[in-house]
């Protein structure tokens, strides 16, 4: 059972410095940007009061904690606000991935498998900047006056040091041919294959994530911060926005994608004639129709949208939606574990694809091509974690990486990864890395 109304919103006279106010880097502080079909939202969360978290020996259990944090929630109406209380964290891949069968590796990244922080007060920022801050009810004057305290410390950044790639070498060259070959015998029809780019030195968090996500944000740009480690993430991708009153679910995925570099009009023609894409993206949606097919009543799953064309500052790609609808009595537990991992970074049929993305990616991917996102009362929206980069005191990573089909290029395909890199390796200093 779900508690009586318990959130209070209040619009603050001036506009919060979100830097400020997660300048601490406290456990489980957050920032949110996007998170809603209206452009521009802004989420600070700088005080969690609750953290849940799993070790990597646990991961596998990441279900049973997902249903223990919808327990409890305090009922409250969100809109017209994306948010208003509940908890915000992330799945990594390797603990959804034992959905299919593949338990994570013995080596792990620094981040856990499961990280969630509770939040019943926080700052939300408008599109039009009218700041807001919402609270449990009488509590108001305590959050604000931590507000007048919040002060930016400026930090550095360690110095440049060597960034390793995953499959440098003749590795990513390689690892395509294999999938080739396993598409040629008939054993997957797509696999996605991803590289990690890391270096040993420190960062800023807030400076990389502002890095990443440039002067406007994705729809699902997130920065988190943990114990010893932080997240920025400048995601596109829409995994999951669950309604549970309605007891609809829509799934956006993005695959098909080509490089940005100012010929717009001929840039998304090309796209939109590749038939390498093309086939791309069919196979990744029909895995997501499958995907809901496991929970949603027969013929509830629909695609109103497809092969939509979503240009960002260095590529453009292609989405489709996919929605399900009769899922009044759904669990985010269970539409997570029918989604899970997701089919634009796995491959198809989707168990094949991530076994061989075990035999060949010599790293974990952690919190990338997991997912990160929110559980309130009024139901649930999750990320896929791509164009996201991990830091510590003492090094920093980011994946990026395309499916793999039949028709792939290893030089086109290492192009791509690349130009999904560009405003990481530009950060670093090695654009033209």
């Amino acid at each position: 059972m779900r508690g009586a109304a318990s959130v209070a919103v209040g619009r603050l006279r001036g506009r919060p410095d979100a830097d400020a106010l997660l300048a601490a880097g406290r456990p489980g502080a957050a920032l949110l940007e996007g998170w809603s079909d209206e452009a521009g939202w802004r989420i600070v969360l700088p005080w969690p009061e609750e953290i849940r978290t799993l070790s990597w020996e646990d991961a596998c259990d990441w279900k049973a904690l997902v249903r223990s944090l919808e327990q409890g929630l305090d009922d409250s109406t969100p809109p017209p606000f994306p948010f208003t209380g509940g908890w915000v964290g992330f799945l990594a891949y390797e603990a959804t991935a034992c959905e299919e069968d593949v338990r994570p590796r013995v080596v792990h990244p620094p981040e856990p498998p499961l990280f969630f922080a509770r939040h019943r007060a926080g700052v939300l920022i408008a599109p039009d900047g009218a700041a807001f801050l919402f609270a449990p009810p009488g509590t108001a004057a305590r959050y604000t006056a931590l507000l007048d305290q919040a002060h930016a410390a400026p930090r550095r950044a360690g110095a440049p040091a060597p960034i390793v790639d995953s499959l440098a070498g003749g590795a990513h060259r390689r690892m395509v041919e294999a999938i080739r070959a396993a598409i040629r015998d008939g054993d997957v029809y797509q696999v996605n294959l991803t590289r990690a780019f890391s270096t040993e030195r420190s960062c800023d968090p807030a400076e990389l994530y502002r890095a990443l996500t440039g002067a406007q944000p994705p729809r699902s740009a997130a920065l988190l911060h943990g114990d010893g480690w932080s997240i920025a993430s400048a995601s596109p991708e829409l995994l999951l926005r669950f309604d549970r009153a309605g007891g609809v679910a829509e799934s956006r995925p993005i695959k098909g994608t080509v490089r940005r570099e100012g010929e717009e009009g001929a840039e998304i023609r090309a796209l939109l004639a590749s038939t390498k894409d093309a086939a791309e993206h069919l196979m990744i949606v029909d895995v997501v129709r499958n995907d809901f097919g496991k929970i949603a009543p027969a013929g509830q799953v629909t695609v109103p949208e497809y092969r939509a064309v979503r240009s960002l500052e260095h590529v453009h790609h292609l989405e489709s939606t996919v929605r399900a609808t009769g899922l009044e009595d759904a669990s985010v537990a269970n539409i997570l574990a029918a989604l899970s991992p997701p089919a634009s970074i796995t491959g198809a049929p989707k168990r094949a694809a991530v076994r061989m993305i075990r035999e060949l990616e010599p790293v974990p991917r952690g919190v990338y091509c997991g997912s990160i996102g929110m559980i309130h009362s009024g139901g649930a929206t999750f990320s896929v974690a791509i164009r996201t980069a991990v830091c510590t005191p003492t090094s920093v990573r980011y994946h990026a990486g395309g499916g793999i089909v039949w028709d792939s290029d290893a030089a086109a395909e290492d192009d791509e990864s690349r130009a999904k890199s560009s405003a990481f390796l530009r950060y670093l200093g090695e654009a033209g890395t």
